[in-house]
């Protein structure tokens, strides 16, 4: 499978190649996760959040589950790594050096966009219905658990 074409699905190509070559500040995609979707989402965050994410991820073209691994890190989501996986279970470990700086109760809520995304995009490759769910043990220990 094409590596560039991944992404494709959810923004044109020409759009990807010109955004992957700037060099910008972190900070404003920051300040929209931490602060704008909870503010325009409130109590509805995480599952709306899950739900966007899923859809997106069944875009996402994989052959495997390591397959998320790259268009993750090509999204600026993190360092996802496989760490596990099973006929019933994947199970990922998830890193951003901004995670240190957030609560755990922030995270919790914040990063059901990362775990709706690697659902839909298993769901989309085994073609079965699959849900993901965070298991943390502190802001430096967040695994991701994609069950079908």
């Amino acid at each position: 499978m094409k590596e560039k074409g991944q992404l494709s699905a959810l923004l044109p190509q020409q759009s990807i190649a010109y955004a992957e070559r700037m060099n910008m500040p972190y900070l404003g995609y920051h300040l929209l996760r931490e602060t704008l979707t909870n503010a325009v989402l409130g109590e509805s965050e995480s599952p709306i959040l899950y739900w966007l994410g899923k859809d997106m991820g069944r875009k996402i073209p994989i052959r495997s589950a390591a397959g998320i691994v790259h268009p993750f890190m090509r999204l600026g989501l993190g360092q996802l790594d496989l760490v596990e996986e099973s006929e019933q279970c994947i199970r990922f470990k998830l890193f951003h050096a901004i995670f240190h700086y957030m609560t755990e109760q922030r995270l919790s809520r914040a990063l059901s966009f990362e775990c709706g995304i690697i659902a839909g995009a298993i769901e989309q490759w085994r073609g079965k219905e699959t849900t993901a769910q965070l298991v943390m043990q502190g802001q430096s220990d967040i695994q991701v658990v994609a069950r079908h």
